[in-house]
């Protein structure tokens, strides 16, 4: 029987209904070589000293929908080399027809071509790169294990002549890293290499690491785009009002976003905002998007698209057809109720309904954190 590290819910969340369109998540590793200073999930300074495979196990089942893998650790990091459990993952996703979601910094992705080859062709994969600047010498210091940026284009470059699905990852979106400039380039050749789209978030600040964080950020300030934007955004007092983590303002998130936005699209792909749902600029649909969990901005544009009052009944009976879980239908009823589901989108609440409006309602503050529920 093929077996798949302990899964989760990754819809837990406001945060992430309004980011991910994926079932469920796991990991294959405990801790992360690639030791980048800025990452929402690390733990002490031994983080990327002892890392190993987890020990727990789940059968490999189809009702998963889109699995991600790479959620908190990377899957391919140098410890999969030896233990070869993502490949292991790879190998259930194809005996079962799970549809995976890779996310990786990792160069080491390329051994398994054979396997995600053979899952593209059943339209059950797509490779996220994650990269959030093409400057070398920032990377190097702000993520110290990982292959640097020029190497991660040429994987996607590689996994593209393939015919695999590849996409970019731009998390954290740090404002001021680099210049306006240097992010709408970066964003245009993202989307000249995968044409498919790109993925963005801003960067969420946790009290436990930010003081460590600040201090690599005052090592690179020079080479930065802006360090004084950094530092209006996310000034070292940051102000943690979450248990979890926070984002910036959005008067200081928009011009961050709006140049990698505008070179995404200038370069022939889709944008797609996990903070802002009115940003992202098409749905994402085919491959493995057939299994996908509609997210806020998909939501929205379905009750848009109805010329009227969109009331729970008959939103329940177009969101049913997805197959969410009870324990998900139920938050999403208490957010609808709520109004703080279609924050951030042009939504008016009427009655007991929503219907389109010209009036944008900004976003709570907010962090792409999840909530580790397991799934049933």
């Amino acid at each position: 029987m093929h077996r798949l590290p302990s899964s989760f819910e990754f819809q837990s969340s406001i945060e992430t209904i309004r980011a991910h369109h994926w079932r469920s998540y796991t990991d294959t590793y405990k801790g992360c070589e690639f030791e980048c200073q800025y990452c929402l999930y690390k733990g002490p300074g031994e983080y990327g000293r002892h890392v190993h495979a987890v020990e727990d196990s789940i059968p490999a089942r189809s009702d998963l929908g889109i699995l991600d893998i790479g959620t908190t650790t990377d899957p391919y990091q140098p410890i999969e080399a030896e233990q070869k459990l993502t490949r292991s993952i790879l190998q259930a996703a194809i005996a079962t027809e799970i549809p995976l979601f890779v996310l990786t910094r990792g160069s080491l992705v390329l051994r398994d071509v054979d396997l995600l080859r053979e899952l593209a062709a059943a339209g059950l994969v797509e490779v996220c790169v994650s990269i959030i600047t093409l400057n070398e010498k920032i990377a190097a210091q702000i993520e110290p294990g990982a292959p640097r940026p020029a190497e991660r284009l040429r994987v996607a470059e590689e996994l593209a002549a393939k015919d695999i699905p590849v996409a970019f990852h731009v998390a954290p979106l740090i404002p001021g890293l680099d210049s306006a400039e240097g992010v709408a380039a970066m964003g245009k050749r993202l989307a000249e290499t995968c044409g498919s789209h790109v993925f963005s978030a801003m960067l969420g600040a946790r009290k436990p690491f930010w003081e460590s964080l600040y201090q690599q950020m005052d090592a690179i300030a020079d080479e930065c785009g802006s360090f004084e934007t950094f530092q209006r955004a996310y000034p070292r007092n940051f102000d943690f009002s979450r248990g979890a983590a926070d984002t910036c303002d959005f008067e200081y998130a928009l011009p961050a976003l709006t140049p990698l936005r505008e070179g995404v699209c200038e370069g022939g792909a889709a944008y797609v905002s996990e903070n802002y749902p009115f940003l992202t600029t098409a749905p994402l649909e085919g491959g493995i998007y057939r299994w996908k969990l509609p997210t806020v901005y998909d939501m929205a544009t379905w009750i848009q698209g109805r010329g009227a009052v969109a009331e729970w009944p008959d939103f329940l009976a177009w969101y049913q057809d997805f197959g969410p879980s009870d324990r998900l239908v139920e938050l999403v009823r208490t957010l609808w109720d709520s109004g703080e589901l279609f924050l951030g989108t042009r939504l008016a609440k009427q009655g007991n309904g929503y219907i389109a409006s010209e009036e944008l309602v900004m976003p709570a503050h907010h962090t792409l954190v999840a909530k580790r529920l397991p799934v049933a």
